[in-house]
């Protein structure tokens, strides 16, 4: 998997499984992840997944712009029973006041438990739950990020992936947090995948 041209990051690959794909950051790519998505609640009888997941969407779509994402991936061509509850996102992060992203690194490391993805350590990983309030009130989801400094840029700016796994909120026999470090563990295995098309890039 490649990025476009107009992709304003240089050339990257990320393999993704079978019946994943890339597409641009935009509505129409929100509105068909939310679709397919509530067929399966639908399917499964959790219309409660199906309307936390549905204003996830909705309101990382109306942060797509501030947040600089371009491009989703997410399950495109599988069967409706084996949709997952999970979506990532890519997005350009830049250094404060133009500067490096070290002092930002730092203190992930220091604050959030971050740690590297890999063994090159080219891939900063931090992971938190979260539970919203306001027009999300009742949605928990946990948010992996992974931060990659751009080459060129002396690590002033960086590509961020971040991935989305809603999850219910109330307590259960041990069922979902095992579904959530499944999810986690399929998230790790398709961002380690990351290379840039070129070393030159």
């Amino acid at each position: 998997m490649t990025t476009t041209e107009t992709f304003p990051v240089p050339p990257f690959r990320l393999l993704l499984p079978a019946g994943w794909e890339e597409v641009p950051a935009d509505e129409a790519a929100v509105r068909a992840l939310v679709e397919r998505s509530s067929e399966v609640f639908r399917a499964a009888h959790r219309p409660d997944l199906d309307a936390q997941f549905r204003r996830l969407l909705q309101a990382a779509a109306r942060k797509m712009t501030q947040g600089r994402v371009f491009a989703l991936y997410l399950q495109t061509e599988v069967p409706e029973d084996r949709i997952l509850p999970l979506s990532i996102t890519a997005a350009v992060a830049d250094g404060q006041l133009g500067g490096t992203l070290d002092r930002q690194v730092t203190e992930l490391f220091r604050e959030r438990g971050a740690g590297f993805l890999r063994d090159d350590n080219a891939i900063v990983r931090w992971e938190a739950d979260t539970t919203a309030g306001g027009e999300l009130e009742g949605t928990a989801a946990r948010v992996l990020n992974y931060l990659i400094a751009v080459p060129g840029t002396g690590r002033r700016t960086a590509l961020l992936f971040t991935t989305t796994i809603p999850h219910p909120t109330e307590e259960d026999d041990g069922f979902r947090d095992r579904f959530i470090d499944e999810l986690c563990l399929l998230s790790d295995t398709i961002v380690s995948t990351f290379a840039w098309e070129s070393d030159e890039a």
